[in-house]
């Protein structure tokens, strides 16, 4: 072992902009050890993605957590992508391993349970603070996970790079000395390695695309035989690969991993080859209709047919148009639409554009979205199904109904009070087309869905959500949020888009499957 202890502190948001700000602190600390500004985190640049690539040793197209996914579903405790914490645990079984997060999804959906792991969280900053100190005074880690989150909602309040941004991360630079401190008073700097780093920057008031401010973060280490000097190439899943290094288990990192050692931390310690890593495998489809080929769409009915004529607030068969079938809602392309093939006839493209559908409100009663989608990709982020809000914040009022991870969500605000509810798709989905139910029940106060005509599985909306209005000055729009701006697009072709007032029940998933399967 090289290290007895390993100590990675993580500043939520912060890039590189440590370098833009007083941190008298960290240049003390790394004075002499070493140092980047330029190493390039993952993509998208969001935190569960960033968070999630640092512990398990790979990109986001393979751990597939988004910040949904990390919020709602425990991280596997198998599985071909462990995180580092179940590495050190298979090797060191009495190794004490510590995790502390402000944003507490990384300890249930990144970190596995089961493994002795002391998990805990808190509101801010300097109370984490205060409970990482307590737990070093008695303890003795063999490794330690520190998330500072304080700094990312300075940058989404005041913009990153700004004054109020730079200002928390001198405060936060604070924060670390203190764990530096306790750190020297109990030797653990002996025979310790120190790293700080970030799990992504920003750009104006967010974060999740690729400019400098938000793709490079700054990466350091300090400890006895470190570099001094400047770190070479490196990815934020290198950080994974430098803790095992650290302590000793170089050998014995995962098969599936693709993290590497850089040059310029450990003398003599070249970069080598990156290891090729484990890709998931392609899910092979479980459902026939997956690759169902384009049918003409029947001569004497239509989906519209199994509902009253007043249920129907809008039909989008999209054969060639986008016009609303039913007669009831005026609708405008935005951008670029492409018209390839459909369940019927064709489907519309929105990857680069969207349809508006004038003078549609919801309001605050229950409704049903039912469509079929066909995608290769997850996408990046959360982009829209259909919404009426600025989907920038989910707090904002009005609604959206969006893909994120595998993850079909609904969230709702009048603007004080936020709902999510989400359902998970099947493995396969992205094997071929996919049918889609959300219906919003108002009274019930829950979203229930169904993929591909499946027993509906409902999911509660917060308590605060029972008898207001979705409603916006905002147009509802397919493929886009209210604004039409939003920047992460929906990477799929839609088909027999149709809008319900009223909620669905499983009788009438059992129509509907009917009439699209027989």
């Amino acid at each position: 072992m090289r290290y007895r202890h390993v100590f990675l502190i993580g500043v939520d948001g912060a890039g590189a902009f440590f370098r833009n700000t007083d941190t008298p602190n960290l240049d003390a600390i790394f004075e002499n050890g070493a140092v980047t500004y330029e190493t390039l985190t993952s993509n998208p640049t969001i935190s569960a993605e960033c968070w999630g690539s640092m512990l398990l040793g790979v990109t986001p197209e393979v751990h597939g957590l988004t910040n949904t996914v990390a919020s709602t579903i425990p991280y596997p405790t198998e599985g071909d992508f462990p995180s580092v914490f179940r590495v050190i645990r298979g090797e060191l079984p009495d190794a004490e391993l510590a995790a502390f997060s402000h944003w507490n999804p990384i300890n249930t959906g990144i970190i596995e349970e089961g493994l002795g792991v002391v998990k805990d969280t808190a509101g801010n900053d300097a109370e984490l603070t205060d409970k990482i100190c307590a737990y070093l005074r008695g303890n003795d880690p063999a490794f330690l996970f520190v998330q500072f989150d304080d700094v990312d909602g300075a940058g989404h309040h005041y913009g990153y790079g700004t004054e109020g941004h730079l200002g928390q991360i001198t405060t936060t630079d604070g924060y670390i000395k203190r764990i530096w401190d306790v750190c020297r008073e109990r030797g653990f700097l002996d025979d310790g390695l120190f790293l700080v780093t970030a799990d992504h920057g920003g750009f104006d008031h967010g974060h999740g695309g690729w400019t400098d401010g938000e793709k490079y973060v700054m990466f350091a280490a300090a400890g006895p035989g470190v570099a001094h000097g400047t770190i070479g190439e490196m990815g934020i899943r290198d950080s994974a690969a430098i803790v095992l290094f650290a302590l000793g288990l170089e050998d014995r990192q995962p098969a599936s991993w693709t993290a590497r050692v850089p040059s310029g931390i450990f003398p003599g310690v070249e970069a080598k080859e990156r290891p090729a890593g484990m890709k998931k495998s392609a899910p092979k489809p479980e459902a026939a209709h997956r690759l169902h080929r384009t049918a003409e769409a029947p001569a004497d009915r239509r989906v519209t047919d199994l509902f009253p004529a007043d249920r129907v607030a809008a039909y989008l068969p999209f054969d060639g148009t986008i016009e609303d079938a039913s007669g009831k809602v005026e609708t405008e392309r935005g951008g670029k639409l492409y018209f390839v093939d459909g369940w019927f006839s064709s489907a519309a493209e929105v990857q680069d554009g969207c349809v508006t559908l004038k003078d549609l409100d919801l309001g605050n009663g229950s409704f049903t979205v039912s469509f079929w989608m066909k995608t290769d990709s997850p996408g990046s982020s959360d982009p829209v199904f259909l919404g009426n809000k600025d989907w920038r914040g989910g707090g904002n009022p009005g609604f959206a109904l969006v893909l994120t991870g595998g993850i079909v969500s609904f969230n709702a605000s009048e603007g004080v009070h936020r709902s999510d509810a989400g359902c998970r798709l099947p493995a396969d989905y992205t094997t071929g087309w996919t049918h889609v139910i959300a219906a919003v029940d108002r009274e019930a106060n829950e979203v229930r869905y169904s993929f591909d005509f499946s027993p509906m599985q409902a999911s509660k909306l917060a308590d605060g959500a029972k008898g207001t209005s979705f409603s916006t000055d905002m147009p509802v729009r397919i493929g886009q949020d209210g604004t039409g701006t939003y920047k992460y697009k929906l990477p799929a072709a839609l088909d027999e888009f149709l809008i319900l007032r009223g909620a669905l029940t499983d009788e009438d998933v059992g129509n509907l499957k009917a009439y699209y399967l027989g």
